[in-house]
């Protein structure tokens, strides 16, 4: 757990080893091909011209998928960011070539050199995260609800951070303060729920700081709000500047520009699979290729929103508004195949480029489920002040079944946040959300256990 905010110099150092086995690793390529064909000095120019242009390219896609942080031990997720990342960086390799005019590089060594590279990163990692990302030896604490404990514990396992749920102990924040104090002598990690009072979980901060503890807390709403504020003075007196959510007209012409010019480049390059989509569709059931439904957009101002049909002809005739289900009978056999992979997302893209949809923002949400959350949260509303998107924060670090609670928290968190760049990011991560079945839809039967335990504790039973 010591590397979950891991300090810049271990990043710096994972980012030089990293950037060092890729050169290694084109060296053993142009070795190996040294053998086979006949390497000229030419191609060693060509490689010493556009190297600069390969580790830039490694040292962003690090960034992105954060390759530099390696905060648990899950090697599959290792493996599914390298294999975009090479795959990623192989591709702007070989357009730079062509941009440089440098052709002495020969097509197959970038091949074999990335081939490479994926080994050798990956042996490196997993050997990294085997030797740093050790799960906890001592007990955990959690201070808060009982209605948060089994969703952190849930949490926390799938982290990697504990072995077993029993390895999370748990103190009802409505004890006193001397009380609590005593019992979180023990361990050395804690965490503070969302509902805690202020005065209570600085209290409990300061404690911890004191005892040298790592403590992490879960932000509520109203802490989302003075995120990334200004401060002044009022005499003699600091006052914080809570500014509205709202972008401004610098990053809303950039926010647009960014979204007409990727999603006619993905409109161009997607429009093979959407012809065959279409014809998918219509061939199953005879029935309309594309589901146009009404959804609240920028300033809370409704549109409609354009995808490719997913389920059985007029399938809320009956039921009415309802949530779609991963097992979901009214969903076709083309619709489960298209939901999985999110082509039923592309035509979005018309949306962006008729300027109703953003390509990055909170997921457009229906007028009855908005309004609904909306009385169950007064900051939902504020979700409005930027263009819905095909993606977003919460659907990049969130499950498909996570709360609306949840997913309001990452949604104000990226507009408060927002640049061009963690735009860029997101679009990039996304990649790793479609081919994530688990944080797709996975997650759906495990979320219902959760909230059947917290149904059950609520109610007494044990």
């Amino acid at each position: 757990m010591s590397n979950m905010f891991p300090k810049r110099t271990s990043r710096l150092f994972i980012i030089l080893i990293d950037l060092s086995l890729l050169m290694l690793a084109y060296l053993a390529a142009f070795k190996l091909a040294s053998y086979h064909t006949l390497i000229e000095p030419r191609n060693i120019e060509a490689l010493v011209s556009i190297m600069p242009w390969i580790l830039l390219m490694a040292v962003l896609f690090i960034y992105i998928f954060e390759l530099d942080r390696l905060v648990k031990r899950d090697y599959t997720e290792i493996f599914r960011k390298l294999l975009v990342v090479s795959l990623g960086i192989m591709v702007l390799t070989i357009a730079a070539s062509f941009l440089f005019r440098e052709f002495s590089l020969p097509r197959s060594v970038i091949f074999l050199s990335h081939s490479f590279m994926f080994v050798l990163w990956f042996l490196w990692k997993s050997l990294y995260v085997r030797i740093t990302c050790k799960v906890m030896s001592q007990n955990v604490l959690f201070i808060g609800d009982e209605s948060e404990l089994e969703l952190i514990k849930e949490n926390l396992l799938d982290s990697k951070v504990i072995k077993r749920k029993a390895d999370v102990s748990w103190l009802n924040k409505d004890l006193l303060m001397k009380d609590i104090k005593m019992k979180m002598k023990p361990y050395e990690l804690v965490f503070i729920g969302s509902t805690m009072t202020e005065r209570k979980k600085n209290d409990i901060l300061y404690y911890a700081m004191k005892q040298k503890q790592l403590a992490y807390m879960i932000p509520n709403t109203n802490e989302l709000f003075i995120m990334k504020t200004s401060f002044t003075t009022l005499g003699d007196t600091m006052v914080l500047e809570v500014k509205p959510f709202t972008l401004s007209s610098g990053q809303m012409l950039a926010k647009r520009l960014l979204d007409v010019i990727v999603s006619a480049l993905l409109l161009l390059l997607s429009a093979p699979i959407m012809v065959a989509t279409a014809i998918a569709i219509k061939v199953e059931d005879r029935g309309p290729v594309f589901f146009k439904q009404e959804r609240v957009g920028k300033h809370n101002k409704p549109f409609q929103i354009l995808k490719f049909r997913s389920m059985i002809v007029d399938a809320e005739a009956k039921t009415g508004p309802v949530l779609a289900k991963s097992s979901d009978s009214r969903i076709t056999k083309v619709g489960a195949f298209i939901r999985k992979t999110r082509i039923d997302e592309l035509p979005q893209l018309l949306n962006v480029l008729k300027g109703s949809m953003s390509l990055v923002g909170p997921r457009p949400e229906r007028e009855y489920f908005a309004k609904k959350f909306e009385k169950e949260n007064k900051w939902f509303y504020y979700r409005g002040a930027v263009k819905p998107g095909i993606t977003g924060f919460a659907q990049v670090f969130g499950y498909y079944t996570t709360s609306a609670d949840s997913k309001l928290k990452f949604d104000l968190y990226y507009i408060r946040h927002y640049s061009i760049w963690l735009d860029i990011v997101l679009l990039f991560r996304t990649i790793l959300v479609v081919l994530n079945k688990s944080q797709a839809e996975g997650q759906q039967e495990k979320q219902k256990t959760i909230e059947k335990k917290i149904s059950m504790m609520k109610s007494g039973i044990r």
